[in-house]
């Protein structure tokens, strides 16, 4: 069996976020937010749940999440007819709710011995949970996000 630590953790979660980036390089950003605020999404998240000293494979679980949200905003920017300039900031505003998430599962599992692959489904569990929360706030209250809006009228 194979022992995984907090620096494979932390090489697993910013690889992911690099193949995001480069993907980014390669192809152009589709939500028009920028190289820094992938860079500061991966750091930030990865650097809070690291403080909290989580188990192995939880921040690689997080920034999959993370990255998940992206590839979903990317697809999302593609099925438009027409290209949305703002739809980055969709993503923006629920990222806390992501960061949210991950902090709640950090609490909740600080001091339970868990396997890394129970660690890296928890961290990823969490923050699509919380991020989603938020996006459904976020369509219902600041922007319009197509059928996450509801109905308008």
């Amino acid at each position: 069996m194979q022992k995984y630590s907090r620096a494979t953790d932390v090489i697993a979660a910013f690889g992911i976020g690099a193949a995001i980036l480069a993907a980014t390089a390669v192809l152009g950003d589709p939500i028009y937010t920028g190289v820094w605020y992938y860079v500061l999404a991966w750091t930030g998240l990865i650097g809070a749940v690291q403080i909290a000293r989580v188990p192995p494979l939880f921040s690689a679980g997080a920034s999959s999440a993370l990255g998940v949200s992206v590839l979903l905003y990317w697809a999302w920017q593609a099925s438009l007819p027409q290209p949305e300039g703002l739809l980055g900031l969709g993503h923006l505003f629920s990222l806390p709710g992501l960061a949210v998430g991950a902090v709640i599962a950090t609490i909740v599992i600080r001091r339970r011995q868990l396997r890394p692959a129970s660690a890296f489904g928890i961290g990823f569990l969490a923050c699509c949970v919380g991020f989603g929360i938020a996006q459904i706030a976020v369509c219902r209250t600041m922007m319009y996000c197509g059928a996450l809006s509801g109905s308008v009228g």
